[in-house]
């Protein structure tokens, strides 16, 4: 498992979107939260986590922080 070090917020790149959406799963355990992606169109989960990230508390309330400012503006 590799938990999330450093978080760099970019100001200056765009995000670019790809039409469609995936499915996620979250694991919740009592020292770290793993956010979990898969390939769009694999409703099932049967291809295989495409991406994961593993949050420890520390992470998550830092990541908290940066939900909510960009909660906030919108």
């Amino acid at each position: 498992m590799a938990v999330l070090g450093e978080i760099i917020i970019e100001k200056s790149d765009q995000i670019k979107l790809r039409s469609g959406s995936v499915l996620s799963d979250i694991i919740i355990e009592k020292e770290y939260l793993q956010l979990r992606t898969y390939a769009m169109g694999d409703e099932l989960r049967e291809r295989g986590s495409k991406q994961n990230i593993q949050f420890s508390k520390e992470k998550a309330i830092e990541f908290k922080k940066i939900l909510e400012r960009f909660i906030s503006n919108s």
